[in-house]
């Protein structure tokens, strides 16, 4: 389907561009071959602009664009002026090149009886085809972007049940509890240690609800605590080394991710102290933070093996392009999570109490009627303007333009009237009222039944 649709759009911008290097430019005497002369040199130049500015301020557009919704008409009036000016290049190019070498005629007349006119005409009515294109994608690049937020919100929580179904494990909740029941006995001191860093990992995770990133002192700091919870409880069978300061100024990682990891570690490891595991965590000069541990694998048939790491890269390929790393050895099994320096931005969460979640729900549902009902709206007014200009110009005798006027304006006039819930024949509201008066009915028989 996307290919078929791809073929349908090419087809369509190479009839559109035929119609205005005939008729707009006025490219006389051309045929098949000349036109797909002229288009090749036409579209290269204009692809070869339009890479080069996304290639070197694509990143920042993408922050500009996710600042104010209202951005999406500067950053289209700003790529479309850029774009004016190479197309006003390419047309006095094009029609110099058809009035000496396929007209015969001198450069003089490219200026002069109206051609001049034809190359501002072609250069606007281009323009403005583009533009149209300029703001669709920017509008789309927008919505693609909430989207990816609402992806790591979703993930987010995915990461914050796993780590609540590791941490409320019955397992581990029945080892440390016979732990502080032993240090109660034996040591006190220890025992309240103990329970303090138990306390500190439950709330450090429900502290980082609704983050996407935390900066890597908490989350060592965080490690450091639970690494002393394990320590405690497996004594001299577990070794742990950690970094003794931060490398990278302003550095982050997702939330948990240790945890995670270094509860993978306990789960599928053997620990003694003949035998102990060795755990190092370290920065490594490519911008990764490394977690290695030495291998002493359990034999176990647990089927959720991975799904810790597999949520920490699944969140990670939302953030960035730079992947997590595993590798295994004979001896030791590592990890390298991605260590961000950039700043993201927050993400915009409403909070509302339990019993509004639904009419939350149904408020969101209600905004993006509306949203995509303005986007066909404008889609609408933009083309439609286009084309009559161009009938106007080209042929204004027959007005062609009004066929897909009217044609297109009843689809807007079916999306209005599913957009504000209104019936030409009924009325607005009407499936409303039917159902209230439905249920006011069957309340008003139940009573008579009583």
């Amino acid at each position: 389907m996307r290919q078929r649709n791809n073929t349908v759009k090419i087809i369509g911008v190479l009839l559109i561009t035929f119609f205005m290097f005939k008729k707009v430019l006025r490219l006389y005497y051309l045929d098949i071959y000349l036109f797909i002369l002229y288009f090749t040199l036409f579209a290269a130049m204009l692809f070869g602009v339009n890479y080069y500015l996304k290639k070197t301020y694509f990143a920042r557009l993408n922050v500009y664009l996710r600042e104010n919704d209202r951005n999406i008409g500067w950053a289209t009036a700003i790529a479309t002026g850029l774009n004016f000016i190479v197309i006003l290049c390419l047309a006095i190019i094009l029609k110099m090149v058809n009035t000496l070498f396929i007209e015969d005629d001198t450069i003089n007349n490219v200026f002069l009886d109206g051609a001049f006119r034809a190359v501002l005409n072609f250069t606007t009515f281009y323009s403005i085809l583009l533009a149209i294109y300029f703001h669709i994608t920017f509008s789309s690049l927008v919505k693609d972007q909430q989207l990816e937020e609402q992806k790591v919100i979703t993930g987010n929580v995915s990461a914050q049940f796993e780590s609540l179904k590791n941490q409320l494990d019955p397992h581990f909740l029945f080892n440390s509890l016979n732990v502080l029941g032993a240090l109660i006995e034996e040591d006190q001191d220890k025992a309240v240690e103990f329970n303090n860093s138990l306390s500190k990992t439950y709330r450090y995770i429900l502290d980082q609800k609704n983050k996407e990133l935390v900066p890597l002192e908490e989350e060592l700091a965080f490690a450091k605590t639970y690494i002393e919870l394990l320590q405690m409880r497996f004594e001299d069978s577990l070794v742990f080394e950690l970094p003794n300061e931060i490398k990278q100024e302003g550095a982050k990682v997702v939330p948990l991710s240790l945890q995670l990891l270094l509860e993978n570690v306990i789960k599928h490891n053997k620990a003694s102290s003949q035998k102990p595991i060795h755990i190092l965590i370290s920065e490594s000069p490519d911008g990764y933070l490394v977690i290695q541990n030495t291998l002493s694998k359990k034999q176990t048939l647990d089927n959720r093996k991975g799904i810790g790491l597999e949520n920490i890269a699944s969140r990670y390929a939302l953030l960035t392009s730079k992947p997590v790393s595993i590798e295994e050895t004979q001896d030791t099994f590592t990890v390298k999570i991605p260590i961000l320096t950039k700043i993201i931005e927050h993400m915009r969460i409403i909070d509302v109490p339990e019993n509004e979640q639904e009419i939350l729900v149904e408020a969101k549902k209600n905004v993006e009627k509306f949203k995509r009902f303005y986007a066909h709206l404008t889609s609408y007014i933009m083309v439609n303007s286009f084309l009559i200009v161009i009938n106007m110009i080209t042929n204004s005798t027959f007005p062609w333009a009004l066929i897909p006027l009217f044609a297109w304006g009843i689809g807007l006039a079916a999306d209005a009237m599913k957009t504000y819930n209104y019936n030409l024949f009924l009325g607005k509201d009407w499936e409303d009222k039917k159902i209230r008066e439905y249920m006011d009915k069957h309340k008003t028989d139940g009573q008579k039944w009583n």
